[in-house]
């Protein structure tokens, strides 16, 4: 498995490169989950009764502090029986789909779940366009753990 300064070291390749202003960090997984539940489609999941682990998500983009957060745990959870080339495109492929919503922030100045379902979906949307290949990645290792 990547180390986090590997994983930190590729986002901040990506950021750079397209110019934007954010910053990476890791996030231990109890803060992880709680900087999650401010999303409103994590809260409504769980609300729903889904346990936070079972989502699967590996990263969340806090518009407030313009941060893409990781969690290892999570990370793990999805890549630890992935090839290190995989590994590696999969953190590209989240990097860019976190920074397609800093794009949509300007959608996102309330944090309704409405503006929420908008800003993944345009995000997914101009991801895929973008990145098709990467997209696809995201997608089945997303799909591979679905009931996990």
């Amino acid at each position: 498995m990547l180390s986090e300064r590997e994983i930190r070291a590729i986002a901040q390749t990506i950021i750079r490169a397209e110019k934007i202003n954010a910053q990476v960090k890791f996030l231990p997984y109890q803060g992880f989950v709680e900087k999650a539940k401010k999303s409103p489609l994590v809260k409504m999941a769980l609300e729903k009764g889904s346990d936070f682990y079972d989502l699967n998500v590996p990263s969340i983009f806090s518009h407030k502090t313009n941060t893409i957060y990781f969690n290892k745990k999570m990370l793990s959870k999805l890549l630890h029986d992935e090839t290190i080339s995989v590994q590696k495109k999969f953190i590209k492929a989240i990097t860019y789909h976190e920074l397609f919503h800093y794009l949509n922030k300007k959608r996102m100045k309330k944090k309704t779940f409405k503006a929420a379902i908008f800003s993944e979906n345009k995000a997914e949307h101009d991801f895929k366009k973008r990145f098709p290949e990467l997209a696809a990645l995201g997608k089945r290792i997303a799909s591979k753990h679905e009931n996990d």
